[in-house]
């Protein structure tokens, strides 16, 4: 089984990012590597530590999941006991709401899933527009006990106000940038981001198709120590 992996970029320690990644992977009961940016390594999940709006940057060599560590102290310690899922109406939901339920339930938290719709003076009856992407939401997360929200506000506006959450899971966006939400999730989260790597991803009749989980791709790590 492939470790979780704190990159650490030799500028300082970041203590909350090594307090996450050790609890997490004392839960997958799975080991705990320290890599630099510039290492290759084979990992099930990548965690970094937040630096700020001018240098967050997702490490390139990782090709799979992501955390970036931010947020109070009582999130990063997942006193909440709430995981909450973002969606956007698109096929990489599937993936998003897997994830989200997977934590939730090895966590023992509550998951809520949640859509952000930005206001508009020329549009009205937005639930009637969006309320779809909930139920579809609802679907694809096959009984999973859930709440699902629907905000009137803009993307990182909604995030904001997730004061609850230890955990918040977005989609990565496409495969040359990240997507509006996930940037506003990873600048203005009161709380842990978990970036979903997306696959290829997979729709059906309408209906998500959640894809089955995968190996993240790399060399052998060529640097560890033990956390």
């Amino acid at each position: 089984m492939e470790p979780v992996v704190i990159i650490q970029d030799g500028a300082r320690r970041d203590e909350n990012a090594l307090t996450w990644a050790a609890a997490h992977a004392q839960l997958m009961r799975t080991g705990l590597e320290v890599h630099r940016p510039q290492d290759d390594f084979r990992a099930r999940l990548v965690v970094v530590g937040f630096r700020g709006r001018g240098a967050l940057a997702m490490p390139a060599p990782a090709r799979c999941d992501t955390v970036v560590v931010r947020g109070t102290t009582a999130a990063v310690d997942s006193r909440h006991r709430h995981v909450t899922a973002l969606v956007s109406g698109g096929p990489g939901d599937g993936r998003v709401l897997r994830h989200a339920a997977d934590y939730a339930r090895l966590r023992g938290a509550k998951l809520r899933v949640l859509h952000a719709v930005a206001p508009s003076p020329a549009r009205h009856g937005a639930d009637t527009d969006h309320g779809h992407v909930l139920a579809r939401a609802t679907a694809a997360l096959g009984g999973f006990a859930h709440r699902a929200v629907l905000v009137h506000a803009q993307p990182h506006e909604a995030i904001t106000r997730c004061t609850d959450t230890d955990l918040i899971i977005v989609g990565a966006g496409n495969a040359h940038e990240c997507g509006t939400v996930t940037r506003a999730a990873l600048h203005h989260a009161p709380c842990p981001v978990l970036v979903v790597r997306q696959p290829v991803l997979e729709t059906f009749d309408g209906r998500f198709a959640v894809p089955e989980r995968h190996r993240a791709l790399g060399a052998r790590p060529i640097v560890t120590s033990t956390a």
